[in-house]
């Protein structure tokens, strides 16, 4: 629960207190693609395209986390949380903060990765599942 909580206050902070304009990221992003674009690589990936794919990566932790404190029904009600999450983030940034932009896109994209992430916890709580399965029937075996 500790790091869910941490994790939250990290994402408030990123999407509502943080002033990226200010900060020089952009900058760097669009020097790093002409500078490998250059040399061949990432050809036809622009500034929105890692935009998209920070806003996927940013929600799958919480895809992960979010189901492991919830108890019924515990993938989709943390994939939806999530998806609430983002979406009042992004009611906040169009509606009250004027150095940001709300949008669509960033919801659909912070839902993906929450998706990614619960996906990710179900794989791993099945694992552990089956695993502990596996050792309990061997232990069963032995004796």
């Amino acid at each position: 629960m500790g790091v869910l909580l941490a994790y939250l206050a990290f994402v408030l902070v990123v999407a509502l207190a943080l002033k990226l304009g200010e900060m020089p990221l952009p900058e760097i992003v669009f020097r790093f693609l002409q500078e490998t674009q250059e040399r061949g690589y990432l050809t036809g990936v622009r500034f929105g395209h890692v935009e998209a794919a920070a806003n996927v990566l940013f929600f799958v932790p919480l895809g992960v986390l979010l189901p492991l404190v919830l108890r019924e029904h515990r993938f989709l009600l943390g994939w939806l949380a999530a998806v609430g999450l983002s979406v009042g983030i992004e009611a906040a940034q169009f509606f009250f903060l004027a150095s940001r932009v709300g949008s669509i896109r960033d919801i659909v994209c912070n839902a993906l990765g929450a998706a990614i992430g619960v996906l990710l916890c179900l794989v791993i709580v099945r694992w552990r599942e089956v695993r502990t399965i596996r050792t309990a029937n061997q232990v069963h075996k032995i004796d």
